[in-house]
């Protein structure tokens, strides 16, 4: 609707005089209805779906304040402003109206001056909330464009890459994410396997994870190894984001099939877990996180035996609430999925079943997360 489009007023009020009264003041600026009494007022309301409504507490049928409950509750519609407009001048009244959800508050007999200031405040009010809302459509659109120019950039489902497979989870808190995954074939038969989490949500954690990433996919076609990757990395994170309060996590880490080795470096991350010849152990990190201060990375070595199992996962895997102030925490998550893991029957499905058994004790229901939550499941060989 353009900002200059005349408002649609509703008048509900059982006093044919009100009415006549309110109209003749008001009928230049605004599309009048009427309606003679609170039921009648809601019949209209849904007619009409007015912008304003001028509204009598205390009326026939229905009072002024089960129309407003109506309005508020049943309809939910938190946007229609309500004078409320009544005879009554006790606070006990008019805190009743205002706190069952009238926008405003005027008594009888009114002044004609005072009515029209307060209606031109609803005015006001209507239309910088529809100004409002088509600004957020168009931010939620240009960040579900970037979300989709994210999700573009992540690599497909479950794949497998030189005899390693490789299973993907990507659940975002919102439209656009901070996490970043990403596995390919990097120089002298190595399979570069990524899994990083930016600080914070939206449009600017997303902005952070496509350097990242592009940063991550030079070394595909001119071999850096892990810690020179890493180091030119944070470099670039200190010289476009060093004053602000940004800040990747990141594991990285090289398959070398051939050897038997894998190779990585844990920046600040949640530790890997490894599950290889029968053993499971946690890769701690190795450093803090990148963006904050120049860093020397040493690259970490460990065997891997055929059929091996490789669990990346983002704190948001952990980090969402149980019970008011009970966090499911970091221990009991990792107990969980070392128990799949060492089961030999790890999946993702599983692993939210899981969790939310360890909630509910019964029947597993959905977790509820709140941060972004990503994971990788790499196997190696048979």
């Amino acid at each position: 609707m353009p900002d200059n489009a005349t408002l649609k007023l509703l008048l509900v009020d059982d006093s044919l005089l009100i009415r006549q009264t309110l109209r003749m003041i008001l009928h230049d600026q605004y599309e009048i209805q009427a309606a003679v009494d609170g039921q009648d007022g809601i019949e209209r309301y849904r007619d009409v779906r007015p912008d304003i409504i001028i509204l009598d507490m205390n009326m026939p049928k229905k009072s002024g304040l089960e129309v407003i409950e109506h309005i508020r509750a049943a309809c939910r519609d938190q946007d229609t402003y309500i004078l409320m407009l009544t005879s009554e001048e006790t606070s006990d009244s008019k805190s009743a109206a205002l706190n069952a959800g009238a926008n405003d508050y005027l008594t009888k007999p009114f002044n004609k001056v005072e009515l029209l200031a307060r209606v031109g405040v609803a005015e006001r009010q209507v239309r910088l909330n529809r100004q409002l809302r088509r600004a957020y459509a168009t931010i939620r659109s240009e960040i579900d464009m970037v979300a989709q120019l994210q999700r573009s950039l992540l690599p497909p489902g479950d794949r497998s890459v030189s005899d390693v497979t490789v299973a993907s989870f990507y659940q975002p808190s919102g439209l656009a994410s901070g996490d970043y995954f990403d596995y390919f074939q990097a120089g002298g038969g190595r399979v570069r396997v990524i899994l990083a989490d930016v600080s914070g949500h939206g449009a600017r954690a997303a902005f952070v994870m496509a350097m990242v990433r592009s940063l991550f996919r030079t070394t595909a076609t001119h071999y850096l190894d892990l810690s020179e990757t890493m180091t030119l990395i944070n470099r670039q994170l200190l010289d476009i984001l060093g004053r602000d309060s940004d800040f990747v996590s990141i594991f990285a880490a090289d398959i070398m099939r051939e050897e038997g080795a894998m190779e990585y470096i844990n920046a600040g991350h949640c530790p890997a877990i490894l599950h290889s010849d029968g053993r499971i152990r946690e890769l701690d990190a190795t450093t803090t996180v990148l963006g904050f201060f120049d860093l020397d990375f040493k690259i970490e070595r460990v065997g891997l035996h055929p059929g091996a199992g490789l669990f990346l996962f983002t704190d948001g895997w952990y980090e969402w609430d149980t019970a008011p102030g009970e966090m499911f925490g970091i221990e009991r998550f990792i107990e969980t999925a070392k128990g799949l893991l060492a089961g030999g029957g790890f999946c993702f499905e599983a692993l939210t079943a899981a969790l939310s058994a360890a909630i509910t004790g019964e029947a597993p229901s959905p977790a509820v997360f709140r941060d972004d939550v990503s994971a990788l499941y790499v196997r190696v060989g048979s």
